[in-house]
């Protein structure tokens, strides 16, 4: 039973952080483009998205194993399917969930032709990674002598906030458009252990039969808008406001641009959340430090002299090791992305009759993206080939084939529909595991709905 409780702890993440939004980059020239690269270029005169529905998404994921590895129905013993799933873990696989809920969304064209965009959103993020130390240690216990179990690896950030943000893109010239995006932090809470080091391990004793050993533990948690010690009342108000400014604030910048190197070839790019948080309130960092080693309590039965064996033992360690809190603010950064890609457009947009709509407009367009994500905690690199096509002057779609850490098979599906000033979008990934869910390592998906009003040509 102890090691289904991991797995199953495990695989709560596996459907739901890669960030990597591949679909929604770059496409269909969607307002929430501009959140992913503030130097996308823009062609409305203005848009409002509709509150909490412009843009809702989810992504999650796990490198370890899938569902489908450990309760698939083909007749093998559950517990030989998670002895199999330990043994093909890697040295650290990590678990990952991000959602975003778009609450308000807007932006128009200035009167000297750049594009102001604004709105608020609220995020919630985790990422832990989790070492093949710890996972040998839940399964096997402390059987294996003088093996050592490490923490070295094991870090872990959880996070939530709001993020009040403005962004303009401007057009320098016909190659080049360029934008930035200033924002706001409002955490509500956030949680993050990292540069952790010492191991466990047993060893044959010479009074008992085991020797338990810590080893250069050096463990540390920090901890803001998550233990509270003046009775408040945690309910959705409170969430509600710490979002809205009543939580620990920070600020951050997004930098974007487009360029287009010929009429057909366009490079893009952008950096995003190169920002901070300021943890002042509710703050807690636990440390862990010391070495310790243990044999088992000689039991001595003296009814004239008894003897408190719990009470030795706490004393004992308290002694050999360092148990801290402290109430110290701290400041954490918020994990950078970022995103850059080549593409190719072809195939020229004619009407019914075969007369040129535009001189600048194309059908088709194809080519190569590359994410990143640089943290304390994990960084990894995703590429993408993609091809977007009009398929009629209302609807657009884009096909994506993604290699990242979760799959060298995930391929996702965007479509962008456009009705007068109605615009109503959806994207998702990794289609292929449609037919069996259970089997996907990451799942992720984004769907909004518009209001976009173009410039009279």
């Amino acid at each position: 039973m102890r090691k289904c409780n991991l797995f199953i702890f495990l695989l709560v993440f596996v459907i739901g952080y890669t960030q990597n939004k591949q679909v929604l980059y770059d496409f269909a020239g969607l307002p929430q483009t501009l959140l992913l690269n503030p130097g996308a270029e823009v062609e409305n005169k203005f848009h409002v998205g509709l509150p909490l529905f412009s843009q809702v998404s989810a992504q999650g994921g796990f490198t370890g194993f899938s569902t489908y590895d450990i309760f698939a129905d083909n007749g093998i013993d559950i517990n030989d399917k998670i002895k199999a799933a330990v043994n093909k873990y890697g040295t650290a696989e990590f678990v990952s969930f991000n959602q975003q809920l778009e609450v308000l969304s807007g932006g128009f064209r200035l009167p000297n032709n750049d594009y102001l965009s604004f709105g608020f959103y609220e995020e919630v993020d985790f990422l832990a990674k989790i070492p093949r130390d710890m996972v040998d240690l839940f399964y096997e216990g402390n059987t294996v002598i003088d093996k050592r179990y490490s923490i070295k690896r094991l870090t872990a950030r959880a996070e939530m906030l709001g993020v009040l943000h403005a962004g303009l893109s401007k057009k320098i010239n016909e190659k080049w458009n360029v934008g930035a995006r200033a924002k706001i932090y409002s955490s509500v809470f956030n949680v993050n252990t990292k540069s952790n080091s010492g191991s466990f391990y047993t060893e044959e004793g010479t009074n008992n039969i085991y020797r338990q050993h810590l080893d250069n533990v050096n463990f540390l948690m920090q901890t803001s808008g998550i233990f509270f010690h003046n009775e408040e009342e945690i309910d959705a108000s409170y969430v509600k406001s710490k979002l809205l400014f009543g939580g620990n604030l920070g600020f951050g910048v997004d930098v974007g641009f487009t360029h287009h190197y010929s009429k057909q070839w366009t490079i893009t790019g952008s950096i995003l959340d190169l920002g901070f948080i300021n943890n002042s309130k509710n703050v807690e960092t636990f440390i862990a430090k010391g070495d310790y080693e243990v044999e088992g309590v000689q039991l001595i039965f003296d009814s004239n002299n008894p003897k408190n064996y719990w009470s030795d033992l706490k004393g004992e360690f308290d002694n050999s090791t360092v148990l801290d809190t402290l109430y110290k603010n701290y400041i954490s950064f918020r994990p950078v992305k970022l995103n850059g890609s080549v593409s190719y457009s072809f195939g020229r947009k004619y009407d019914d009759c075969r007369f040129l709509i535009g001189q600048g407009l194309y059908t088709n367009k194809m080519g190569f993206q590359l994410f990143s994500t640089v943290g304390a905690v994990h960084s990894y690199l995703a590429g993408t080939l993609f091809y977007e096509r009009w398929i009629n002057k209302y609807l657009q779609a884009k096909l994506t084939y993604t290699v990242d850490p979760y799959s060298f098979s995930n391929v996702g599906l965007g479509l962008s529909a456009k009705i007068g000033i109605v615009n109503l979008y959806f994207t998702a990934d990794n289609l292929l595991s449609l037919n069996n869910i259970y089997n996907a390592k990451s799942a992720s998906f984004q769907f909004g709905l518009n209001f976009i009003f173009k410039n009279k040509n």
